[in-house]
């Protein structure tokens, strides 16, 4: 009897070890790029504050600031937020990649 408990102890450690060792979902994966839905961002006069929030809730290593008429490299990158303005300065589309 005593070596059936052991040996069952010894399972269910073993399967809360494979449970507990997921990787982290890819959203707080640090340096990647995960805008919430529900972002504060648009509708926003351009800052380097604006810029600095939006990098901090994103995750993002980089920010990319998009006016009207700017070519830019269109390579994705998982790291980096994009915020595109309008004529005015004002973001209009806050997005990954």
């Amino acid at each position: 009897m005593l070596l059936r408990t052991i040996f069952a102890s010894c399972l269910l450690t073993g399967l809360a070890a494979c449970v507990s060792s997921a990787p982290p979902p890819a959203s707080t994966t640090p340096g990647v790029c995960s805008l919430p839905p529900d972002s504060p961002i648009q509708g926003h006069h351009i800052s380097s504050e604006l810029q600095q929030k939006a990098q901090q809730l994103s995750g993002a290593n980089v920010v990319r600031v998009i006016r009207p008429g700017q070519t830019i490299t269109p390579e994705p990158n998982a790291a980096r937020l994009n915020l595109q303005l309008d004529a005015h300065d004002v973001v209009v589309r806050a997005y990954c990649g």
